[in-house]
């Protein structure tokens, strides 16, 4: 981590916990909403890894081909579903537009996965990577004048891949995706500055859907230390 991310960060601990891009995320999690706050967080600049345990989309593969319960055009968002498209037209200038998909399975083969290929995102997806514990690990200062407890620690994932490698990934900060299925341990008191967790993960409603991105505006806005910094809003003409 650099000085002056260090000072952002410092200066605003106690006040709104703010976080300059390229500053790390970790994403556990590359359903629905792990994805969408990966590309969300790249489109402002941060340096995002996601880390999903199986497959992208797992929690919504034993659905097989089950019809949508939302909109099809409610499956991605705005800023998701103009990546898609741009992407598709570069790779394909001949091709017609994009058709939302009406199962679930599409949902997953035909948005997430394209949406993981981006360029965006492209190299950011690691699935088959267990994350089992995160620990709080203090800043290395480069002033030894400083105290580094006046800065929030890093946070150091441990993972292990499919073939039970165990390894780890130092962030700046941790967005958790996973819904109520979360499993992790962690190495210090939650919750705690810079660890957030995207409540609302439900793909089987609207609602839910909504909530969890407006979930992630809110993230985003208060690591930028804005009041609002909605990506989804149609630009004003």
């Amino acid at each position: 981590m650099n000085n002056s991310s260090n000072t952002d960060r410092s200066s605003n601990i106690e006040k709104e916990l703010t976080l300059d891009p390229p500053g790390s995320i970790a994403i556990v999690g590359a359903g629905t909403h792990g994805i969408e706050a990966g590309l969300y967080g790249r489109f402002l600049g941060y340096d995002v890894t996601i880390l999903e345990r199986g497959a992208i989309g797992n929690n919504m593969r034993g659905e097989s081909d089950s019809d949508l319960v939302v909109l099809p055009d409610q499956c991605l968002s705005p800023l998701a579903l103009s990546a898609v498209a741009a992407q598709h037209a570069a790779e394909n200038p001949s091709s017609g537009p994009l058709v939302h998909p009406t199962t679930v399975p599409a949902w997953i083969e035909e948005g997430l996965i394209p949406l993981s290929q981006s360029d965006l995102l492209r190299g950011r997806v690691r699935t088959d990577h267990l994350v089992t514990k995160i620990d709080a690990v203090a800043i290395e200062l480069e002033n030894e004048s400083e105290d580094s407890s006046d800065y929030p620690a890093d946070f150091q994932v441990h993972f292990t891949d499919s073939a039970g490698v165990g390894n780890t990934l130092r962030v700046e900060a941790v967005m958790i995706a996973t819904g109520s299925d979360c499993d992790i341990e962690f190495g210090f008191p939650v919750p705690c500055p810079y660890l957030y967790q995207i409540e609302s993960t439900s793909h089987h409603d609207a609602t839910g859907l909504l909530a969890g991105r407006r979930q992630i505006v809110e993230l985003y806005s208060q690591l930028a230390g804005r009041d609002d910094l909605d990506l989804y809003r149609p630009p004003r003409v």
